[in-house]
Protein backbone atom coordinates (compact mmCIF):
# COMPACT_ATOMS: atom_id res chain seq x y z
CA UNK A 1 0.00 0.00 0.00
CA UNK A 2 0.60 3.79 -0.37
CA UNK A 3 0.93 4.10 3.46
CA UNK A 4 3.67 1.63 4.08
CA UNK A 5 1.31 -0.97 5.68
CA UNK A 6 1.15 -4.63 4.06
CA UNK A 7 -1.78 -6.64 4.61
CA UNK A 8 -2.48 -10.45 4.41
CA UNK A 9 -6.04 -11.65 4.92
CA UNK A 10 -7.63 -15.21 4.91
CA UNK A 11 -9.67 -17.79 6.19
CA UNK A 12 -9.36 -20.53 8.34
CA UNK A 13 -11.79 -23.54 9.05
CA UNK A 14 -12.79 -23.36 12.84
CA UNK A 15 -15.06 -25.68 14.56
CA UNK A 16 -18.24 -23.69 14.52
CA UNK A 17 -17.59 -22.54 11.10
CA UNK A 18 -15.45 -20.61 8.34
CA UNK A 19 -13.12 -17.97 10.64
CA UNK A 20 -11.83 -14.78 8.57
CA UNK A 21 -8.44 -13.54 9.61
CA UNK A 22 -6.52 -10.21 8.60
CA UNK A 23 -2.87 -9.34 9.41
CA UNK A 24 -1.83 -5.37 9.08
CA UNK A 25 1.86 -4.57 9.39
CA UNK A 26 3.23 -1.48 9.09
CA UNK A 27 6.33 0.00 11.29
CA UNK A 28 5.65 3.13 13.08
CA UNK A 29 7.35 6.36 11.53
CA UNK A 30 10.38 7.74 13.41
CA UNK A 31 11.01 4.28 15.36
CA UNK A 32 11.86 0.81 15.19
CA UNK A 33 8.75 -0.66 16.37
CA UNK A 34 6.89 -3.15 13.92
CA UNK A 35 3.38 -4.01 14.65
CA UNK A 36 1.33 -6.27 13.28
CA UNK A 37 -2.63 -6.30 14.06
CA UNK A 38 -4.08 -9.87 13.84
CA UNK A 39 -7.95 -9.52 13.53
CA UNK A 40 -10.28 -12.64 13.52
CA UNK A 41 -14.30 -12.53 13.30
CA UNK A 42 -16.76 -15.48 12.35
CA UNK A 43 -20.16 -15.22 11.91
CA UNK A 44 -20.82 -18.10 14.33
CA UNK A 45 -18.47 -18.30 18.26
CA UNK A 46 -15.05 -19.36 17.32
CA UNK A 47 -14.48 -22.60 19.87
CA UNK A 48 -11.28 -23.56 20.37
CA UNK A 49 -8.89 -21.84 18.16
CA UNK A 50 -4.67 -21.61 19.42
CA UNK A 51 -2.15 -20.26 17.86
CA UNK A 52 1.50 -19.91 18.29
CA UNK A 53 3.69 -16.96 17.30
CA UNK A 54 7.48 -17.65 16.28
CA UNK A 55 10.34 -15.95 16.31
CA UNK A 56 13.79 -17.54 15.51
CA UNK A 57 16.06 -13.95 15.67
CA UNK A 58 19.26 -14.81 14.35
CA UNK A 59 21.79 -12.41 15.48
CA UNK A 60 25.43 -14.30 14.47
CA UNK A 61 27.07 -16.21 16.64
CA UNK A 62 24.36 -18.03 17.10
CA UNK A 63 25.16 -19.99 20.29
CA UNK A 64 25.91 -16.29 21.76
CA UNK A 65 22.13 -15.63 22.30
CA UNK A 66 20.38 -14.33 25.79
CA UNK A 67 16.76 -14.57 26.19
CA UNK A 68 15.36 -12.14 28.82
CA UNK A 69 11.91 -12.32 30.15
CA UNK A 70 10.32 -8.98 31.27
CA UNK A 71 6.72 -8.39 32.86
CA UNK A 72 4.47 -9.77 34.87
CA UNK A 73 3.99 -13.17 36.34
CA UNK A 74 2.30 -16.46 35.58
CA UNK A 75 1.11 -16.22 31.47
CA UNK A 76 0.79 -12.57 31.06
CA UNK A 77 1.42 -10.41 27.66
CA UNK A 78 4.95 -11.46 27.70
CA UNK A 79 7.77 -9.68 26.28
CA UNK A 80 9.97 -11.87 24.92
CA UNK A 81 13.41 -10.46 24.05
CA UNK A 82 16.64 -12.05 22.57
CA UNK A 83 19.95 -10.49 23.59
CA UNK A 84 23.62 -11.18 23.07
CA UNK A 85 25.78 -11.74 25.90
CA UNK A 86 26.93 -7.96 25.20
CA UNK A 87 23.80 -6.34 24.67
CA UNK A 88 24.34 -4.28 22.01
CA UNK A 89 22.19 -5.63 19.56
CA UNK A 90 18.45 -7.01 19.98
CA UNK A 91 15.12 -7.70 19.40
CA UNK A 92 12.05 -7.58 21.39
CA UNK A 93 9.39 -10.12 20.46
CA UNK A 94 5.74 -9.00 22.70
CA UNK A 95 1.79 -8.99 22.36
CA UNK A 96 0.08 -6.46 23.17
CA UNK A 97 -4.17 -4.76 22.83
CA UNK A 98 -5.70 -8.33 23.06
CA UNK A 99 -9.62 -8.15 23.04
CA UNK A 100 -11.17 -11.37 23.49
CA UNK A 101 -7.98 -13.23 23.12
CA UNK A 102 -5.93 -14.27 26.00
CA UNK A 103 -1.77 -15.54 26.16
CA UNK A 104 -1.30 -19.51 27.32
CA UNK A 105 2.34 -18.69 27.57
CA UNK A 106 5.08 -18.72 26.07
CA UNK A 107 8.41 -21.00 25.53
CA UNK A 108 12.26 -20.98 23.99
CA UNK A 109 13.63 -23.67 22.82
CA UNK A 110 15.82 -25.07 20.74
CA UNK A 111 13.82 -27.12 18.88
CA UNK A 112 10.53 -25.41 18.70
CA UNK A 113 10.65 -24.65 15.18
CA UNK A 114 9.98 -28.10 14.59
CA UNK A 115 6.93 -27.16 15.03
CA UNK A 116 5.50 -31.18 15.38
CA UNK A 117 2.07 -31.97 16.13
CA UNK A 118 0.93 -28.29 17.20
CA UNK A 119 3.11 -29.01 20.33
CA UNK A 120 4.09 -25.34 21.05
CA UNK A 121 0.74 -25.17 21.79
CA UNK A 122 0.89 -27.63 24.57
CA UNK A 123 0.12 -25.63 27.79
CA UNK A 124 3.02 -28.26 29.63
CA UNK A 125 5.16 -26.90 27.12
CA UNK A 126 4.45 -23.13 27.21
CA UNK A 127 6.02 -22.69 29.96
CA UNK A 128 9.71 -21.07 30.05
CA UNK A 129 13.20 -22.00 28.73
CA UNK A 130 14.74 -25.01 27.49
CA UNK A 131 16.15 -26.10 30.80
CA UNK A 132 19.77 -26.73 29.03
CA UNK A 133 20.27 -22.57 28.35
CA UNK A 134 21.35 -22.23 32.13
CA UNK A 135 20.64 -18.45 33.43
CA UNK A 136 21.97 -14.82 34.25
CA UNK A 137 21.04 -12.33 35.53
CA UNK A 138 20.01 -9.58 33.07
CA UNK A 139 21.09 -5.78 33.63
CA UNK A 140 18.55 -4.67 36.75
CA UNK A 141 17.81 -0.72 35.99
CA UNK A 142 17.32 -1.67 32.16
CA UNK A 143 15.23 -4.85 32.97
CA UNK A 144 14.03 -4.80 36.75
CA UNK A 145 12.45 -8.01 37.46
CA UNK A 146 13.18 -10.00 34.31
CA UNK A 147 14.89 -13.26 34.68
CA UNK A 148 17.28 -14.42 32.13
CA UNK A 149 18.68 -17.13 30.07
CA UNK A 150 21.30 -18.56 27.32
CA UNK A 151 23.81 -18.14 26.21
CA UNK A 152 22.41 -20.20 23.61
CA UNK A 153 20.67 -20.62 20.33
CA UNK A 154 17.12 -19.13 21.38
CA UNK A 155 14.41 -18.88 19.26
CA UNK A 156 10.23 -18.01 20.85
CA UNK A 157 7.03 -18.61 20.74
CA UNK A 158 3.88 -17.08 22.47
CA UNK A 159 1.19 -19.10 22.64
CA UNK A 160 -2.39 -17.06 22.23
CA UNK A 161 -6.04 -18.58 22.51
CA UNK A 162 -9.05 -16.33 21.11
CA UNK A 163 -12.23 -16.55 23.30
CA UNK A 164 -14.05 -19.69 22.17
CA UNK A 165 -17.58 -17.96 22.25
CA UNK A 166 -16.37 -14.75 20.90
CA UNK A 167 -17.18 -13.61 17.21
CA UNK A 168 -14.39 -10.92 16.88
CA UNK A 169 -10.93 -10.86 18.45
CA UNK A 170 -7.82 -9.08 18.19
CA UNK A 171 -4.22 -8.41 19.32
CA UNK A 172 -0.51 -6.95 18.34
CA UNK A 173 2.43 -8.49 17.82
CA UNK A 174 5.49 -5.96 17.87
CA UNK A 175 9.43 -6.52 16.95
CA UNK A 176 11.40 -4.38 18.50
CA UNK A 177 15.10 -3.39 18.14
CA UNK A 178 17.19 -2.91 20.57
CA UNK A 179 20.59 -1.74 19.56
CA UNK A 180 21.55 -0.20 22.81
CA UNK A 181 20.29 -3.20 24.57
CA UNK A 182 17.02 -1.53 25.89
CA UNK A 183 13.66 -1.63 24.77
CA UNK A 184 13.22 2.39 23.90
Amino acid sequence: RKDGRTISAGEISGQNGIIHWEIMSSTIPGTNWHVSRWTFNSAQAFGDVALGIYADIDIQPYRRFNGLIAGGQNHPNRLLITDRRDPSEGIALGVRALKNARTLGWVGSPDIYHGRNGEVLDESILTGAYSGWGSYTPNSSKYPGAAGYGPADIAVAIGIELKPSAKLASFEITLVGAPTGAIE
